[in-house]
């Protein structure tokens, strides 16, 4: 048997002689009996310095290991994967905290002293589990902060001049062509050589207004990267001069007329501004690039949009926003102000409740009323209104769906308070004693007959399902002809719900509702 070249018969690490092999498997494996933990990797060390005749024992300073985790055979645990400890998967202590790891959970090093505490200038490198290695100070610590907050803003107010600056020659070549072109187009209207004259006379200024890059290099346009040919011709944009194609699929280049794009910058100093709707039907064009028309005109556009009116779809819409956060926002005091009700009731049954409380309940039951009754009627006028395009009729279509969803979710809690009379008005305190109604137990009330207010609030509620049933109605019809059949499925559902508590409320009313 060669006995030079020996290797473990766990790990299969290779050692020189069987000193080391043992040395190696009492220390890494846990076959040293001796020793209090499995795998101590100071047992090497202490060893070695044994054997030396030179050695002094008072001089040792071994780590604490008072907190370690005694190992026992067949019951103790791996703390991260909870497999039992034995000699095939190695059971070590976490030198820092002292639980016991198997070999794989265990491959973090700190350096601690002698007390077993983190000490990263003098201590000695020892094997920790990973909770103890990300504890220790300084792990999460952030470095150095550098603000560059500065420097960016600097960047950006660079970009952002170029871009101005750029923008502001476009607006003046764009002021000085439609000027020039108009005043050619008033010179030489009525004249026989109009066409040969105007065709002449505008290429010249166009050269002049914008400086055209020389094309017999351009193989590719500059915005889609196609090659020209036969059928792809080269166009020089006639605000940056900047060579593009004419395909109307790419849209690359368009050709517009004069009139529109003055109306659509009509904060420019045109000379002829107000001659732009006569020169609509005038045989006067300007070919832009898709860029120049975005630099140009789509921040005047996105200002013109802000400041138009909203549509009737969309104000509506505002003001049902409006009701909605209102009804948010007293909807958890009533709901809050309730469930207080019911645990006091709960608790005795016999309690006489303060009629203060519940008439200020009541009042507020009566207020989130109205609001939904409102928001009905909003939704109401909103579902009038005729759409002006696909786009907003598939909006009003969503918001009816969605405002049906939203006053059935709010009108179910105040379905549980009763109406309770209202105190009379009292002059003295002895006619306040005469005057005011007997103060009744809510077991009671739950039972008696409906009074005036009930009435006129169950009826409210019940013309408000009553809209809401044939509001998922209509829907029903319209997502039928469409074939959206799973949304049907779901919306018949919430129909049925709506006519189950109609059927209650219709119960409850009798001969009180709607005849």
């Amino acid at each position: 048997m060669d006995l030079e070249n020996v290797s473990c018969p766990i790990c299969l690490r290779k050692f020189d002689d069987l000193n080391a092999l043992n040395v190696h498997l009492d220390v890494e494996h846990g076959f040293d009996d001796n020793e209090d933990s499995l795998g101590s990797n100071d047992s090497r060390q202490v060893n070695n310095k044994r054997k030396n005749p030179n050695y002094d024992g008072n001089k040792v300073q071994k780590l604490k290991r008072s907190h370690w985790e005694k190992l026992q055979r067949g019951k103790s645990r791996c703390h991260t994967c909870g497999r039992t400890l034995n000699n095939d998967i190695g059971a070590t202590n976490c030198r820092k905290c002292g639980k016991l790891y198997c070999r794989r959970h265990l491959p973090n090093m700190i350096k601690l002293d002698i007390y077993a505490q983190y000490d990263p200038t003098n201590g000695k490198w020892h094997n920790c589990c990973h909770d103890c290695f990300v504890a220790k100070p300084g792990y999460n610590d952030y470095g150095e902060a550098v603000n560059l907050t500065h420097d960016f803003f600097k960047i950006r107010n660079m970009q952002k001049e170029d871009k101005n600056l750029r923008l502001l020659q476009l607006e003046n070549r764009f002021v000085r062509l439609v000027d020039g072109m108009i005043t050619l187009h008033q010179k030489y209207t009525g004249s026989i050589i109009y066409n040969l004259k105007m065709k002449s006379e505008v290429s010249k200024l166009e050269r002049t207004v914008t400086p055209w890059r020389e094309d017999r290099s351009v193989l590719f346009c500059n915005i889609c990267s196609e090659p020209f040919g036969l059928l792809l011709r080269k166009h020089h944009c006639r605000l940056c001069g900047m060579i593009v194609c004419d395909d109307v699929t790419r849209n690359c280049s368009n050709q517009i007329n004069i009139g529109y794009l003055m109306s659509a910058a009509s904060d420019l100093p045109f000379k002829y501004y107000r001659q732009k709707d006569d020169l609509l039907h005038a045989p006067l064009s300007i070919r832009l690039c898709t860029q120049c028309i975005d630099m140009l005109f789509i921040g005047r556009k996105f200002t013109k949009d802000v400041a138009m009116p909203l549509s009737g779809i969309f104000a509506k819409y505002e003001s049902m926003k409006n009701i909605s956060k209102v009804i948010d926002g007293l909807m958890p005091i009533f709901e809050d102000s309730l469930n207080n009700l019911k645990l006091k009731t709960a608790k005795d049954s016999e309690n006489v409740l303060d009629y203060k409380n519940l008439n200020d309940l009541a009042r507020l039951r009566q207020k989130l009323l109205g609001s939904v009754n409102l928001y009905n009627t909003l939704t109401r006028q909103l579902i009038s209104v005729e759409p002006r395009s696909n786009l907003e009729k598939k909006l009003q279509s969503s918001i009816k769906i969605a405002s049906a969803a939203y006053i059935n979710e709010k009108i179910l809690p105040l379905k549980s308070l009763p109406a309770i009379l209202n105190p009379e008005g009292q002059k003295t305190n002895n006619e306040k004693r005469q005057n005011e109604p007997e103060i009744k137990k809510l077991s009671q009330l739950m039972i008696e007959n409906l009074t005036i207010k009930e009435v006129k609030e169950l009826r409210e509620e019940l013309m408000v399902l009553k809209e809401q049933s044939y509001l998922i109605e209509s829907t029903i019809q319209d997502y039928k002809k469409q074939r959206r059949l799973e949304e049907v499925v779901a919306l018949n559902k919430n129909l049925e719900e709506l006519r189950s508590r109609i059927r209650t409320v219709q119960s409850k009313l009798g001969d009180n509702g709607f005849k």
